[in-house]
């Protein structure tokens, strides 16, 4: 058993080593976050101001990023080897933020990108299956207006947006009625509750105070 633990160690050692880089740097980092894998976000980052941003899709240990800014910050560079295909995986550990400047670009625009189409409906007291794509909203950034689609009626209505706040009121819609009436109902009193969002990647997700949530995917 001594012999396989420390054939086992071994094995682990020659796939993988660990070690600081030599010398610190200093990156700069964008403003905001572009889709990078999935439903994920990753930050941007270079080395030089005249150099393209790049893709990070991994976090920078101690560093708290937040949309909207431009960074300028000293890492420690952190390597991870991967011996049998000799390539390095460079990791980074914040050392100190530089500089933090506010930019014009607002998160919330993004908002206004697309259809968001609703996918998941998390509400502890109702359970409805979501078959079809027949519920909808868009955002018109320009004016603060809404428009949808629920199961049976089209609707409009105003929001309010500021870094992750959201709020959504004076709902108006068509008259029809059909099967799914109490959920387009229940949908409505949905929105009204809205207090904050997040939109990861082609992901939007409205929250209520208590949690509950809706999960709409951009088309």
């Amino acid at each position: 058993m001594k012999c396989k633990a420390i054939v086992t160690v071994l094995f682990a050692l020659l796939i993988t080593g660990f070690c600081n880089a030599k010398g610190n740097k200093t990156l700069l980092v964008a403003d905001r976050k572009i889709p990078c894998a999935g439903n994920f976000e990753c930050i941007q980052i270079k080395e030089k101001e005249k150099a393209r941003w790049r893709v990070y899709s991994d976090t920078i240990e101690g560093f708290n990023y937040e949309e909207g800014y431009q960074y300028k910050i000293s890492v420690q560079p952190l390597q991870t080897l991967n011996t049998l295909s000799g390539l390095y995986e460079e990791k980074y550990k914040l050392l100190k933020v530089i500089s933090k400047k506010k930019t014009d670009y607002n998160s919330a625009n993004k908002l206004g990108d697309k259809k968001w189409v609703l996918h998941i409906m998390d509400d502890t007291k109702n359970k409805f299956t979501l078959k079809d794509t027949s519920v909808v909203l868009q955002f018109s950034l320009k004016d603060g207006r809404l428009k949808g689609k629920g199961p049976c009626n089209s609707f409009t209505g105003f929001f309010t947006r500021q870094a992750e706040k959201l709020t959504i009121t004076n709902i108006t819609s068509t008259k029809m009625l059909c099967q799914s009436e109490q959920l387009e109902k229940l949908l409505f009193t949905f929105y009204n509750n809205i207090t904050t969002y997040q939109i990861s990647g082609n992901i939007l997700t409205l929250y209520k105070p208590d949690g509950e949530n809706l999960v709409f995917e951009g088309r």
